[in-house]
């Protein structure tokens, strides 16, 4: 069974050992060491060869802002990724020559914490769809979602310009009448433009029992930020769904997993639990040593999805370990980035 094959099995499920999860890892830094050469070129001139690397730890991480200016892909790609590139940052892109792998993972999370019940619920999706948006990975990743785990009804609520109100006011209101559960799909700022629209139009919906809502991402660029717990409380107030129903994801771009709460089997409503075959650690924004639990640091995360691109991807992101999971703190200032900074220009050279 060749490397990929070997990752994709261990994604799908049965044994997830420490064992076997290094060895992968190991045997995942080895094909992209031989495959992409500046990131070969980087670990030649740190000493880290797959030779002088003993574990997941030692593999020399890729910071996410490296995706914007260096070709990361170990094979040709058969999907392209590209973040929105808001503040003016430069957009990260993804090459991504396994999808069907990242389709696996989806299949092997989101069923566990986003329908712990089982079944096909309508689903409203509040994301650019492919149409709209085919280098989004998160249009990849709900287009995939609707097509396999989407009951009758579902449908998309944005469109070229944003969210759709007119359908989306639509479709909230049938399924309300129907009385079967949903699962609304939506990023913050997408959800919070649909909030905001149903308060200046006082029209309070409730949504039937058993429903939920599925959250990912901020409100980077955004004229107007709400805080998590207004979102939430604006989600009771106007679909009737309460904070115990919303699951948070915390996926990017530069990864091929994603982490979720385990908000709806009653878990901790702002630990994220990373898939199996994924690592999180926080790091000194400094000097880049990996930091105890419990203490806020860069998060860096090992990724065995992305045997395709970056295995092992230094993020902007602040957070600290806790529990088998991890808890975010917001994006990194520029005077914490020093460390990613410094890693892009040697990978870049």
């Amino acid at each position: 069974m060749n490397l990929i094959a070997q990752v994709h099995a261990f994604v799908d499920g049965g044994s997830h050992a420490d064992a076997d999860f290094e060895r992968l890892a190991l045997a995942a830094f080895a094909y992209q060491f031989e495959r992409i050469a500046p990131y070969r070129a980087m670990c030649e001139r740190a000493g880290r060869t797959p030779g002088a690397v003993a574990s997941w730890r030692e593999i020399p991480m890729v910071p996410a802002a490296a995706f914007a200016t260096v070709e990361l892909a170990t094979d040709p790609p058969r999907e392209t990724f590209r973040s929105s590139g808001t503040l003016g940052a430069a957009r990260s892109v993804h090459r991504h020559p396994f999808p069907d792998l990242y389709r696996a993972a989806v299949d092997a999370t989101f069923p566990r914490f986003c329908l712990p019940a089982g079944g096909r619920p309508a689903m409203l999706a509040l994301v650019p769809p492919r149409a709209v948006a085919p280098d989004s990975s998160l249009g990849f990743m709900v287009d995939h979602v609707l097509a396999r785990y989407g009951g009758p009804g579902s449908a998309w609520g944005f469109g070229a310009r944003g969210v759709e109100i007119g359908p989306c006011r639509s479709w909230l209101g049938a399924r309300q009448r129907a009385g079967e559960p949903v699962l609304i799909l939506a990023s913050a700022f997408a959800l919070a433009d649909l909030l905001g629209f149903l308060e200046r139009s006082n029209l309070r919906f409730r949504l039937p029992a058993g429903s939920a809502i599925f959250e990912t991402g901020g409100f980077k660029g955004r004229a107007k930020v709400l805080a998590r717990g207004e979102l939430l409380a604006a989600a009771a107030t106007w679909l009737g769904v309460p904070p115990g129903a919303v699951v948070s994801e915390y996926g990017m771009t530069e990864l091929t997993s994603q982490a979720y709460t385990e908000t709806l089997a009653g878990g901790d409503p702002e630990r994220f639990l990373p898939a199996p075959w994924m690592r999180v650690r926080a790091l000194d924004p400094a000097t880049l040593a990996e930091l105890p639990a419990g203490a806020t640091g860069l998060l860096a995360i090992l990724d065995l999805a992305n045997v395709g691109s970056a295995l092992h991807v230094l993020t902007e992101d602040l957070g600290s370990i806790e529990a088998g999971g991890f808890r975010l703190a917001g994006r990194a200032p520029d005077a914490d980035l020093r460390g990613c900074s410094l890693l892009a220009e040697e990978l870049a050279r």
